[in-house]
This record gives structure tokens, sequence and C-alpha cells, in this order.
């Protein structure tokens, strides 16, 4: 049954996807000037409101209407109130596309599917950029940008075109492990060479700066500290190789100074509007550069309040990914509040299968109270790992709604309620009920964001 689950719409959403990525409708004359993509994402929508098997059980749905609907309102709350209808027609596909993935996407297969589009897409824009680079122009008729490779619409930056390389390769390797036949290994391999030089024709440093993390992460959680620190001390010639620009990152090199004036502009804005901001898409309104960092961009545009909403449906969705990687421990010692707690579902699905004295006595140790498989371990490690990557990438980058984003949050969201079919006993974790420890993380976030800025200009 759980397979069958809004069939229709998940494979529409691929379709999506798909289009997104691929955009055929910017260098096809046949479909220019047709609305592919909105009329593909309707007809979505329409399917998936008939299907009868869906769930917006996570109060992160609840969390990404919030979300959503305050970014509108700031505009408003500007003084622009005739911009709100701009401001949500540009946002309204990226929050229906959530609510269509997060709903649908449940089960491994159509996680794996899913990391198919993201690695189909940074495969085909690398191969665009490593045609860009040897013959001047792609297939899309683009062209590079003082040497860097880039893809149209959405993508036309380079940066843009880095980030989701970054965020496809943990998705690249875990579905290189995860198909065992030779060919299979083969094609994806040659997907992840293509992909690795794509991030180096990019010349991007937060791109570079990324991949070198997410490497140097992986090296950590599995050798441990002195080996990571002898592969990195290795890997620092590679890093430096693949971009050109990498060892230019000072704050006297001219374009690191502008963006790091630009963070200050930003906390200049909040200043003057910190609890709603200036408004959504008006950071260049009151600064010719944009603020080249998203979490500053979020401060700036949507106050303190709208930061605290943002930062924490983002940092909900990661912290789900690492709740299904190590989940809790029963308590020793305390069999009659293991008993009381999950005494109402004994009869219908065994949660425990302890003795009370092989939980309480303190010689032993104890088992996992939800007994998640592997394989949802594992996807949500890759998920971690993406997210990783796209906050390294956004940290130097005005990024803060991208499409991307907010679908690595929405494959986390039904990742986790996928997860909690196949586990029952495995807890909803809600968004609301860790709400002081989202705003207390997110009030860190920002005076560490100052500190840096302030810390940064002081060195310019």
């Amino acid at each position: 049954m759980q397979t069958a689950q809004a069939r229709a719409p998940f494979f529409l959403i691929l379709l999506y996807l798909t289009l997104v990525f691929v955009r055929p409708q910017e260098f096809l004359p046949a479909l220019e000037g047709v609305p592919i993509l909105p009329l593909t994402l309707a007809i979505t929508l329409f399917s998936w409101l008939l299907s009868k098997q869906k769930s917006i059980e996570p109060q992160q749905f609840y969390a990404a209407t919030l979300l959503f609907f305050f970014i509108i309102v700031t505009v408003a709350l500007s003084g622009w109130v005739g911009g709100m209808v701009p401001a949500a027609a540009k946002l309204l596909p990226t929050y229906v596309l959530f609510i269509l993935i997060a709903s649908t996407a449940t089960t491994p297969g159509r996680q794996r599917l899913l990391m198919w589009i993201f690695v189909g897409g940074a495969t085909m824009m690398a191969a665009h950029g490593i045609q860009q680079k040897f013959t001047g122009t792609g297939w899309t008729g683009e062209v590079p940008i003082l040497g860097r490779i880039r893809y149209i619409g959405i993508f036309n930056d380079p940066n843009d075109v880095g980030l989701l390389l970054v965020c496809s390769l943990p998705m690249a390797f875990y579905l290189f492990f995860y198909y065992r036949n030779a060919p299979g290994k083969l094609f994806i391999a040659a997907a992840i060479a293509i992909i690795l030089y794509g991030v180096v024709l990019t010349n991007s440093r937060g791109t570079t700066l990324a991949t070198a993390l997410l490497a140097g992460l992986y090296l950590w959680r599995h050798q441990g500290v002195i080996k990571t620190m002898v592969f990195g001390a290795a890997l620092i010639p590679v890093i430096l190789m693949m971009s050109t620009r990498i060892n230019t990152i000072s704050t006297d090199e001219a374009s690191a100074h502008g963006r790091i004036e630009s963070w200050y502009e930003g906390f200049q804005m909040l200043k003057s509007n910190p609890v709603f901001g200036v408004g959504f898409d008006r950071f260049t309104d009151y600064n010719p550069l944009t603020a080249h960092n998203s979490f500053v961009l979020a401060l700036a545009e949507l106050g303190v309040f709208g930061y605290i909403i943002w930062f924490s449906f983002v940092l909900s969705c990661v912290a789900m990914m690492l709740y299904l990687q190590a989940p809790p421990q029963p308590k020793k010692n305390d069999w009659d509040d293991l008993v009381a707690q999950y005494s109402r579902e004994s009869e219908s699905r065994p949660v425990l299968s302890l003795k009370p004295e092989e939980c309480c006595d303190t010689k032993k140790t104890a088992v996992a109270v939800y007994d998640v498989s592997p394989e949802d371990r594992a996807i949500a490690n890759v998920l971690f790992f993406s997210f990783i990557g796209f906050a390294t990438t956004a940290f130097f980058l005005s990024r803060t709604y991208v499409v991307v984003l907010f679908i690595l949050c929405a494959m986390a969201t039904s990742h986790y309620l996928g997860s909690r079919q196949r586990t029952p006993e495995l807890p909803a974790y809600g968004f609301f009920s860790h709400l002081g420890l989202w705003v207390t993380l997110s009030l860190i976030s920002i005076v560490m964001l100052y500190l840096i800025t302030r810390v940064l200009i002081q060195l310019g």
C-alpha cells in the first residue's frame, strides 16, 4: 500500500523537476513562450489534490506555510502593498513543490528517484560546462562568463551551478555504493567524475570549500580526527588546484571586500527594521550589491522574526536527518516509565522486547527503542551531507529562497514521514514542540554572524 501512495502525482513531480533542471523551454525554439513549467506544476497539483493517499501530518508543512506567508507579508510591511502579488507569484511554485514532494516521496525507492534527478541534472550541467570549456559554447547557446561555466535560467550563475553540483555529490556516492551491478557502478562513477570536473570549471570558491568540507566531514565520521588531518593536509594542493580563485580569499581582495561590506550593510538594514526587515527581494533597493550571504539576506529582508522562522524551518529538517541516524536509547533503571509510555501500543505492535531485569540491570547495555532500518539511516545521512554542502555554499551566496534548498527540505520531511510509517514507534519530530531550541540557536547564529562581520570589517 505504501509504495502506491500518490503514484501519479509523484511521477509528475519527477517530470516537473526534470524540466526545472533541463529547462528546454529556454533553449528550444519550438517551446519558446510556452509556459511549460507552470502548466506541468498545475497538472501535478491537480493530480495531487485528487489523490486520496497523501499525508501532511508533519509540523514542517505548517512551518513552511507560515514561512512563505510571512515572506510575502514583509513586502507589504515594507510599504509596498502592491508588491505582494509579484512576490507571491515568485514564491508559490517553490512552496507548492515543497508540499508535493514532502507528502509523496515517503519510500526509499522514491527518495532514490529524486536523487537520480539531482545527479542527472548536475551531470548534465557539468557536461554542458565541459562543452563550453572546449568549444566556447554549450548546446543551449550559453557561453562561459570570465572563463567560468554556467547553464541557463535560474542556473545562469556559475555559483548556482556549483551549488547544485555540491548538493548532488553525496547522492551520487550513495547511488554508487547502493547499486551492485558493474555497469551501474561504472555509469555512476562516470557521473561523479563529470560532476567533480564541473566543480573545477565553475571556479567557485564557495563550491570548492563546500566540496572540501564534505570530504573532510566524511573522513572525520569514518576515519577519525588524526587520519582526517593527515588526508586534509595532503589534499590542500588538490583544493588549491580546483579553483584558481581559492588563493585570493582575503579581506583585501576586491570581490571579498565587497561581500563583507554587503554583510555589513545587511546588518544596517536589520538595525533600521529589526522586526520585519526591509521586505522580501528588496535588499538591492538599499544596497547596489546583493548580500552574498543567505543568512544575512534573510536577516535584512525578513527581520529577526522572519529569520527565526526561516532558520528554524531549515534547521528542523536537518535535525530530523540527524535524529534518524541516532535514535534515542531507552532509559536504564526506569522500567516503569518505559512500560507506561508504550503500554498502549503493546497489544497491537510490541515495541520493546526487554524484560524488566534486562532493562534495569545497569551492567547490561540497553538496545535501541526505535529500530530504524539501515536503509533509512543511510538516506538520512545522504540528505544531511547535502544540507551541509548547501549551507557552506550558501554562506557566500544570496540563495535564501532557492528551489534547491526547499527540495532538500521536502526530501527530509518526506523521508522522516516515511520512516515513521515503516517504524510506527518513531515519534513525530515536531517543529513547534522544539521551538525554544530553534529560537535559541537562531539568536546565537545572529550574534555569530554579526561578530564575524565586525571582525572582517576591522581586518579589511
